[in-house]
């Protein structure tokens, strides 16, 4: 009789889009991931950090690449032998450099942008305190038995195929930003990108984190948990118009001249989150005239 085996590669795992709840819940857990890195990290008056969740976007991975520039820190959180898949932290250059490099430090000029050894071992070290505050608050739910590897560029696409098995440009994934705030240095970010495949062994974790929030006792501490979820963003986009062109004529275009969208121009604009059509607008400015923008019309 053939072996069972529970846990099956991410190309054969199921997935379905993220609901409305599914991304309260994840907010709401990754809140408190938020919370419990501050605790670990006010231990040590020299890396003390106040982290924050500020907001969570559903991309294709392809797109949270296109983020982030090559000389960016990724760190991989495998889920171990308790799931198949992980997790990445992604930490931009310059974000490194301020949360570990002290005020004064004498630096090179040649190194002075650059993120010395060092300086990695450090980051390192952050990224193990987030491993730990990110299991102690998962464990709560499920079991999580992580394994790091932490790398100084951003891998490629085809790295990334042999590090999060099954992974592909068009795979789904949730982006997940934090703004770290250290005294006496400039806000930061970092995120978390968590291909969304490995959500499905957990959909059931999120619905649990759902069902208590709302069986909390403090119906007051509840509804401020939740009313977080205010602050999730989502791209929105609009529409302008489309047309068809030959080659030839795009290679022929010279400055100044016009493409000619099917679009009319008493035509309201289409205006979507995800892939539907939400809303109509019209197009115009702000009132001090810097950004464009669109006033939403009757469909």
């Amino acid at each position: 009789m053939a072996k069972d085996h529970p846990l099956q590669s991410l190309r054969f795992a199921s997935t379905r889009p993220l609901t409305p709840e599914d991304l309260k819940a994840l907010y709401y857990i990754h809140d408190r991931v938020a919370l419990t890195l501050t605790e670990i990290l006010s231990a040590e008056p020299t890396s003390a950090a106040t982290w924050q969740v500020i907001s969570l976007e559903q991309l294709p991975f392809q797109h949270v690449l296109r983020k982030y520039p090559r000389d960016s820190v990724w760190s991989l959180l495998g889920f171990g032998e308790s799931l198949v898949g992980g997790v990445a932290l992604v930490i931009e250059k310059e974000s490194v450099i301020s949360m570990v490099r002290q005020a004064g430090a004498e630096i090179s000029p040649e190194s002075e942008n650059e993120i010395t050894e060092f300086e990695l071992g450090q980051i390192d070290n952050r990224i193990q305190q987030f491993s730990e505050a990110f299991s102690t608050v998962w464990g709560e739910h499920h079991p999580l038995s992580l394994q790091l590897a932490t790398f100084p560029n951003t891998p490629t696409i085809d790295e990334f195929r042999n590090l999060l098995m099954g992974i592909s440009p068009d795979t789904p994934s949730v982006l997940i930003t934090f703004q770290v705030t250290m005294i006496a240095r400039e806000v930061q970010r970092a995120a978390l990108v968590f291909p969304q495949p490995y959500l499905a062994p957990l959909y059931h974790v999120l619905k649990s984190i759902n069902d208590g929030m709302v069986g909390e006792g403090d119906f007051e501490q509840v509804q401020e948990r939740i009313g977080m979820v205010d602050d999730i963003t989502t791209p929105v986009v609009v529409e302008l118009g489309k047309t068809r062109m030959s080659f030839a004529d795009i290679q022929n275009m010279e400055f100044n001249d016009f493409i000619i969208l099917e679009q009319g121009i008493d035509k309201p604009l289409t205006v979507k989150i995800g892939k539907n059509t939400v809303m109509r607008g019209s197009p115009g400015t702000t009132p001090d005239g810097r950004h464009l923008a669109v006033q939403i019309v009757e469909s």
